[in-house]
């Protein structure tokens, strides 16, 4: 939808000129923007999830060879014997053991974990 915007008074030695500006706007909350219609004219799907942002043109080299290899990852190859492949790894293999700790370690000595485990106890004793 093309909008042509007229800005008047802007005088060049007291004559008045009109300058236009061509501006695309596409209103998204109006209910008659139909994007189907334009991307239909660029043979390029519709798709409501990807409405926004720059269409995908399914012609493309990128989009015939993303289609070759689905779920295959592109992008730079993983280095497994990088160091961060290694620590990560290691992370993933605590997870699996159940060894990995997460957060600040407890002092049980601490004045706060003392009153818990002495509130902790007084419950239980009024409970039985």
């Amino acid at each position: 939808m093309k909008i042509h915007s007229y800005i008047h008074g802007i005088g060049k030695k007291g004559k008045k000129v009109i300058q236009m500006f061509n501006t695309k706007q596409n209103n998204m909350n109006n209910v008659q923007f139909k994007p189907e219609g334009q991307l239909k004219t660029m043979d390029v799907q519709y798709s409501v999830k990807a409405q926004l942002g720059r269409p995908v043109n399914p012609n493309s080299k990128r989009q015939q060879r993303l289609a070759t290899a689905p779920g295959k990852k592109t992008g730079r190859p993983i280095n497994p014997t990088s160091a961060r492949q290694q620590r990560l790894a290691e992370l993933d293999a605590k997870r699996a053991n159940g060894t990995l700790k997460r957060g600040r370690p407890v002092n049980p000595n601490s004045a706060r974990q003392i009153a818990l485990q002495e509130a902790i106890a007084k419950a239980i004793a009024n409970q039985g």
